[in-house]
This record gives structure tokens, C-alpha cells and sequence, in this order.
């Protein structure tokens, strides 16, 4: 892992102000990053670099920091799918010199090129998915990989940013460029930065979009009527990236292998190629364990091969409550800089530091969905494309838990997406792909988090291929169903499994102290961040969980409701109230028993609802006081 930062200011900036906005970074940093970590920095007074990396990158053969001469390159990730001659400091030249060097690459990656203390160039990849954030103000322009970071420098305390709050209140992350932090965004996708520096001091900074998503979108449709064509080129595209990424890596990789179509699309890919990964599969669902158990038999018995297989539980209740749900939202906000969906919520506890050793490389069958319809209406349903992508995307919880208001601004965001989507040419179903490419892949998927975790599913020609498709291809599953035909016959006749076949064991955020933490922040947390859910909706979920009729859709509302509530008590400190167990002593208190003379009331309210039950009930009452004595 690494952390980087780097200013440049339009003009040179007072001793004081350079060591304030230093003090506070180093504050930041000295609480995320381990002390073993790599130092590099260089800088002046009107520009600054600090980047600091795991000490030993192990097999990795592209360092994150390289110089050369006048030249630095600063790797924000390993740059799959790009030419790797000549090394960082070759493609740091190939970037200052204007070159669009994220046109074949494999997102995440950004990079980072300094020519000396004269002039530097920043490029995001064409998806947007690096995590390089940036903001402005008082003459400095910021970037860094963590948003909160660019904060401290720039403010010196980092508040919420209540729009993108909101996005990750309705889609589960921040959306677009928005960012868990006030007067940070993620760069745009294929943005670029310049600067250079003038001869009396400080910088003239550029921004421009260049080679982007929208390029390699429209180059699919370009390609439409052009199918085996189309599959030539996804199948060249996703061999070529996982047989190449071995140019950057001198070692085996592992591959999750679920069962599902997308990991046997990339494990056939593998296989086909001649390299065979060590292979893991998660048992939580024992349908993915056994498919994947039955695919690995057939390579040892029609192809001789003798694939490594690892089973594992991913999240095993007793090894996850060991560490409470406060705790564990906690370290996952600070490492991830509160960027981590909460669904990763009932899983073990993350380390609070970033890691202190680089992680093995490992393949993910993440965007495999695009080739697949996910996000197109069922058949036979009355749905827009339009109104499809948006129920999918909008619901990370039940509509009825959001807070007022917050739906129709998100659905509104949304929409604007779409508008541009069309406006480039973009139609029909295909726009339920657009936005789960541009929202759901770039913000949701953790490999934009993890050094190694390659998606070979994002190359770019692999991308552009499921955009020649028609939708009812992609129903039909021809990209998987054809190309595992074609790279290994012997799994074509193996059922896929889906996340539906069983029942999952994994952990449930109400168990451990899951109900009582969680009606702990609901007495606390009491910000704006916290508004954006319904709180009487979290109270139901809370005591349907705690009288063990809690449903997935209540476990999504406690999920997200505790990763709210704890950020608000980060961001928001001066909203928040002292602990008083009142909301847990309510969901816990046994339900009322309904006596007789209730239920014989409720049988009779009919009564007074109706004209003819009013006159019987008025005859009635002054029969019974006729009849008092007196």
C-alpha cells in the first residue's frame, strides 16, 4: 500500500504556512501509516511531493517510486495492460510528453510525473477508479490518495461532505466524484493535470479530460453488428491481461474461484494460457464451494493438471463478534478513509493501519456483469432502461428508510447521468450498463483499494466489447457461455452457481453486540450525516432483530445506519449525545400480551366507523343509562 500527497501553489508560500499545513498532514499520517513505510519527499516553497510505500514490494517488479535523471514517476498502482518498457520512469516520460498512456490500461492506476522542480504531469485512468482525489484553495492545488488528507492540508479539520453522504446513504458509495469530505473530488475520468512552473515562482496548472470512459464506450458501439468480431476482442483482451500482468509480477496469483460465470470466465482464460493460479474459494455458500470442487476435479481428470484449491470461510459469526460492530465500522473508516461500502461490515475486523507488507497478487471476476444484462429488467416487466438502472443503483436500503428528501436528490443525480449518456449516443438497455460502469464499478469495487487485486474484466477492449453486443446477447451470456466453449470445453457443460443457490452462514450485524451498539449510536449520533436515514426505521430493525425476525432488507438498514452514525461521530463531534441505553432497553423489551378485553375493543371499533354501527351504538348507550338506579 501507499499513501501520497502532493501540493503546488500559485505562488511561494510564507515558511509558516508550509510548516502548519506539514504539521498537520504528519498528525494525519502518523495514525494510518505504518512506521516501516518508505519516505520519499522532495519539494520547494511552492510545491511539495511525500510519498510513503511498503518497504519491500516483494515480486513486484514495478516499484512505486523511480527516478531517473531529471524524471520521477510516482505509481498509484501497477499499471496492467501497459507497455512496460524502459520502466515508471519511461512511461512518466511518455505522459509529459502528452501521451495518453491510459488508453490500454487496466483501471485502477494513476501516475504521478515530475520533470525536476520545472514541471509535472497527473493522469487518472479512462474509468476513474485510482483514488487521487484533489481540492483547491487560498492558491494551492492538492492531491492525494486519501480525501481526508487533501482536507487537512488545505482546512486543517476535515467536515462531511453531506452530498456525498448522501450518495453513499442511497448507492452504498460516494457517487461520481464525490467524496466522504468537504472540498475534496475524485479526479474525473481520464483527467489530467499539468503544471508548470514559472521562473519567479509558483504554477500554472491545467485541467483537461482526456482519452476516457465515454471513449471506450462508444467505441463498443461503434463495433455493434460486428459479433464474432466482438468476441475475438474480448478474448484477446482478457488473455493478454492476465497472461501479461506476469511482466509485472514473479509470482504465481491467486484467483477466487466461486463457482459463478465471471471467476470461470478469468480461471478458463488462465488455464488456456498455461498458467494455473492457486485457486480459494469462499464456503460461506456451500453451492459455489461444491461447483467450484467439481471444475477443478475435471482439470485434474481430462487435463492432468494438478490446480492448488484452498477452501475458506470468509465470515465466520464467532471470529467476526469477537471485535464489536463500533469497533470494527471504526477501523474500517479510518483505514479506508470511510470510503468502504457497509456491507463489508459483518466480516472480521480490518487492521486500523495500512498494511505493513504487500499483499499476494490476486485475479477478481468483478465486471463480468457487463456482459451479462445484470441490471437489465427481468423479461416480461414493464420497466425503462432508464427506471431499471436506477432501482438498482438506488437501493441500498429499503425506500422507506431514507430520509426525507434524500431519494429524490440522489434520483435527480442519476438522472443527469443517464441525460449525458444519451447525449453521447448511448440508448436503450444499454444504459442500465453505462451506469453500472461509470457509478456501481468505478466507486463500489474494492480492487480500488488493494495493490495486486487485478480485474482483468476492466481492460478496455474487453469493456468495449460488451458495448457491441446487443442486450439480448447479453442475456443469453454469449461472451461467457462462448468464450469458456472456446478456452476450456470441459467446464461448458457445469451449471454456474449464484449467490442465491443456499443460504449464506456468514456473520449478521445484530449478532455479538451488534443490537446494543447499535442503539448506542442511536441515543448518540445525532448530525446531519445521521439524517439521511429514517430513525424510527432503524428502531424497527433493531427490535425486529432483537426478537429474531430480522430480514436482509432490516440487516442493509442496521448496516448502513451504523456506518452513518459513526462517521457523524467523526466528522460531526459537536452533535454528538451521551450514552443512555434508552433505545436498547426499548428493542428489548418484550412485546405486550394483548389482553382479552383489547382484543374484544379492537373486534368492535368497526362499530363507530359506520352510520348504521354509530345509530346502533348510540340506542345502546341510552338503554344502559335508562337502566342505571337514580
Amino acid at each position: 500500500m501507499y499513501v501520497v500527497l502532493a501540493w503546488f501553489g500559485e505562488r511561494l508560500i510564507s515558511p509558516e504556512a508550509r510548516l502548519a499545513a506539514r504539521d498537520r498532514v504528519e498528525a494525519a499520517l502518523a495514525t494510518v501509516a505504518p512506521k516501516s513505510y518508505v519516505r520519499h519527499e522532495v519539494g520547494g516553497d511552492d510545491w511539495g511531493v511525500t510519498v510513503l510505500h511498503v518497504a519491500d514490494q516483494a515480486p513486484y517488479r514495478w516499484p512505486t517510486v523511480a527516478t531517473d535523471g531529471p524524471v520521477t514517476a510516482v505509481s498509484l498502482g501497477i499499471p496492467v495492460g501497459v507497455d512496460p518498457a524502459g520502466g515508471p520512469a519511461a512511461l512518466a516520460r511518455r505522459l509529459l510528453a502528452g501521451e495518453d498512456i491510459q488508453r490500454t490500461v487496466v483501471p485502477p492506476f494513476g501516475l504521478l510525473a515530475l520533470d525536476a522542480d520545472r514541471r509535472f504531469a497527473v493522469q487518472q485512468d479512462w474509468l476513474g477508479m485510482c483514488r487521487l482525489f484533489t481540492g483547491a484553495a487560498d492558491g494551492l492545488t492538492v492531491l492525494s490518495s486519501r480525501p481526508s488528507l487533501v482536507a487537512a492540508f488545505l482546512h486543517g479539520r476535515a467536515e462531511p461532505d453531506l452530498d456525498g453522504w448522501r450518495s453513499y446513504t442511497v448507492c452504498s458509495h460516494f457517487g461520481a466524484e464525490l467524496s466522504p469530505v468537504h472540498g475534496a473530488r475524485l479526479l474525473r475520468a481520464g483527467e489530467r493535470l499539468t503544471g508548470q512552473r514559472r521562473d519567479g515562482g509558483g504554477w500554472s496548472i491545467n485541467a483537461e479530460v482526456r482519452y476516457g470512459v465515454d471513449d471506450v464506450v462508444m467505441a463498443g458501439f461503434d463495433a455493434q453488428g460486428r459479433t464474432a468480431e466482438a468476441l475475438d476482442l474480448a478474448a484477446e483482451a482478457i488473455t493478454h491481461t492476465t497472461s501479461s500482468f506476469h511482466d509485472l509480477y514473479d509470482a504465481e496469483v491467486d484467483l477466487g474461484l466461486s463457482g459463478g460465470k465471471d471467476s470461470r470466465l478469468i480461471a478458463a482464460s488462465l488455464v488456456a494460457a498455461g498458467r494455473l493460479p492457486r485457486f480459494f474459494t469462499n464456503r460461506d455458500i456451500q453451492a459455489e464451494a461444491d461447483v467450484a470442487t467439481e471444475l477443478l476435479r475435471l482439470l485434474r481428470d481430462k487435463r492432468g493438471l494438478a490446480p492448488s484449491h484452498d477452501l475458506r470461510l470468509k465470515s465466520v459469526p464467532a471470529q467476526v463478534v469477537k471485535i464489536g460492530v463500533q469497533e470494527r465500522v471504526r477501523r474500517m473508516q479510518h483505514r479506508f478513509d470511510f470510503q468502504y461500502p457497509s456491507t463489508y461490515l459483518p466480516r472480521q475486523a480490518v487492521a486500523e493501519w495500512l498494511p505493513d507488507a504487500i499483499s499476494p497478487a490476486t485475479f477478481s471476476g468483478a465486471g463480468g456483469e457487463l456482459a451479462v444484462g445484470y441490471w437489465y429488467p427481468p423479461a416480461g416487466q414493464d420497466r425503462t432502461p432508464e427506471e431499471s438502472a436506477a432501482a438498482n443503483l438506488l437501493s441500498a436500503i429499503p425506500a422507506r428508510a431514507f430520509g426525507e428528501g434524500v431519494l429524490d436528490a440522489e434520483r435527480a443525480r442519476i438522472t443527469g447521468i443517464l441525460d449525458h449518456a444519451k447525449g453521447i449516443g448511448v440508448h436503450d438497455l444499454h444504459l442500465a450498463d453505462y451506469l453500472y460502469l461509470v457509478e456501481r464499478v468505478r466507486r463500489w469495487y474494492s480492487s480500488a483499494y488493494t495493490v495486486g487485486m487485478v480485474t482483468p474484466f476492466l481492460t478496455p477492449g474487453f469493456v468495449t466489447a460488451t458495448f457491441a453486443l446487443t442486450p439480448q446477447q447479453k442475456y443469453d451470456r454469449l461472451v461467457h457461455t462462448g468464450l469458456i466453449e472456446r478456452l476450456v470445453p470441459e467446464w461448458s457443460g457445469v451449471p454456474f452457481a449464484t449467490a442465491y443457490s443456499r443460504e449464506s452462514t456468514a456473520a449478521k450485524v445484530w449478532q455479538g453486540d451488534g443490537i446494543e451498539a447499535i442503539a448506542e449510536l442511536v441515543d448518540t449520533a445525532h448530525g446531519p450525516i445521521t439524517q439521511l436515514i429514517r430513525r424510527d426505521e432503524v428502531v424497527r430493525a433493531l427490535t425486529r432483530a432483537a426478537r429474531d425476525q430480522a430480514t436482509q432488507a432490516d440487516e442493509r438498514t442496521l448496516q448502513h445506519f451504523a456506518c452513518l452514525a459513526m462517521a457523524s461521530h467523526e466528522l460531526e463531534p459537536a452533535t454528538v449525545r451521551p450514552a443512555t441505553s434508552a433505545t436498547y432497553r426499548r428493542v428489548t423489551a418484550p412485546p405486550k400480551a394483548p389482553t382479552v378485553r383489547s382484543k374484544l375493543v379492537s373486534r368492535t371499533q368497526w362499530i363507530k366507523k359506520s352510520r348504521l354501527g354509530r345509530r346502533l351504538w348510540n340506542v345502546a348507550r341510552r338503554q344502559v343509562r335508562a337502566r342505571r338506579p337514580g
